[in-house]
């Protein structure tokens, strides 16, 4: 079973702005799903008084993972996540990332749709990427960036003609040691990437929207963490220690507006969700069967990581 990130969940005051965004430039396609049950209530921790989680998938075109998963919920209070978002605050997921042909051209349709962005396309080296990049700045707490690949790209994606699948989510940590040692110690995840920038702007010019007489005297840590050690449906993590912004992880919660969880597929969520307990990670849900559309009746928990980020690890039911 594929291991990387299926979808991952955005919690939205409004379906629409999305929907549309993907759709008209991304080249996605909308799937109108019925309401989540009352367990998914219980799954995400929603306080009382919620009366509907309204939902929407979004898919890429052709493919069969790296969906975004639009929910609403009604009848109880939602602030933003992240409501201050600055690249040196730390909580949640930040961002998601797509691969794009022409980032300029996305660039400019989606300042043209309302957005705005941290910095114009830029140019630059992290390892073995060699890329142009842009990091978007959307409605809902929604930050997203454009990949435009100059080499080979390291995962095997279908023909589109907009944005490709969310590949890769994006996490400002507080303690970069403590965070690459719940992935890879506590969840048996593997490193794709471990580096450290310094003595450049960040990298490339002014990427992340931090002065450049300031970045360039950053230090960085950057690591790309997967379940078998791919770009395919990662998770990446940055810390910034010199920079002293805000954390949110307390916030990152439902039903607060931004990005909810990603949900990864698993051989057998019940058996991984014991094998965490065993490496002293305490779930945050506890393992439940609940109706998940579009894939049926699944065996689900979470876990939320050291900067609050929600996690959920999914088995269908007619897997075996």
């Amino acid at each position: 079973m594929f291991a990387g990130m299926q979808e991952i969940v955005i919690s939205v005051w409004n379906l629409e702005r999305l929907r549309s965004t993907l759709m008209d430039i991304g080249r996605w396609s909308a799937h109108p799903l019925p309401d989540a049950p009352v367990e998914q209530l219980t799954a995400w921790h929603v306080p009382e008084g919620c009366t509907r989680i309204e939902q929407l998938l979004l898919m890429p075109e052709s493919d069969s993972r790296g969906f975004i998963r639009l929910v609403r919920f009604h009848g109880v209070y939602a602030e933003p996540m992240r409501p201050s978002q600055h690249t040196w605050d730390s909580g949640g997921i930040f961002d998601i990332n797509v691969y794009v042909k022409d980032a300029q051209a996305i660039y400019t349709n989606l300042q043209r749709a309302g957005w705005t962005a941290l910095g114009p396309p830029t140019d630059y080296h992290l390892a073995d990427f060699s890329i142009r990049q842009a990091v978007m700045v959307g409605p809902d707490g929604v930050f997203m960036v454009l990949l435009q690949s100059y080499g080979k790209v390291l995962i095997e994606l279908p023909q589109y003609s907009g944005m490709s699948r969310t590949f890769n989510a994006l996490q400002i940590v507080r303690d970069y040691d403590v965070s690459f040692d719940f992935f890879v110690n506590r969840l048996g995840w593997k490193p794709l990437v471990e580096t450290v920038v310094e003595d450049k702007e960040e990298p490339g010019r002014n990427m992340l929207g931090i002065p450049a007489n300031i970045a360039r005297g950053l230090r960085r840590r950057v690591s790309i963490l997967h379940p078998e050690g791919t770009n395919d449906g990662s998770v990446q993590i940055l810390e910034i220690k010199e920079l002293d912004g805000s954390d949110f992880a307390s916030r990152c919660v439902a039903p607060n507006v931004g990005y909810l969880c990603g949900r990864f597929p698993v051989a057998d969520a019940a058996a991984y969700a014991d094998e965490l307990r065993a490496r002293d990670v305490v779930p945050y849900t506890e393992p439940l069967s609940l109706f998940v559309a579009p894939y049926g009746i699944v065996t689900l928990f979470s876990v939320r990581t050291p900067d609050g980020a929600i996690l959920e690890f999914y088995t269908p039911s007619d897997s075996d």
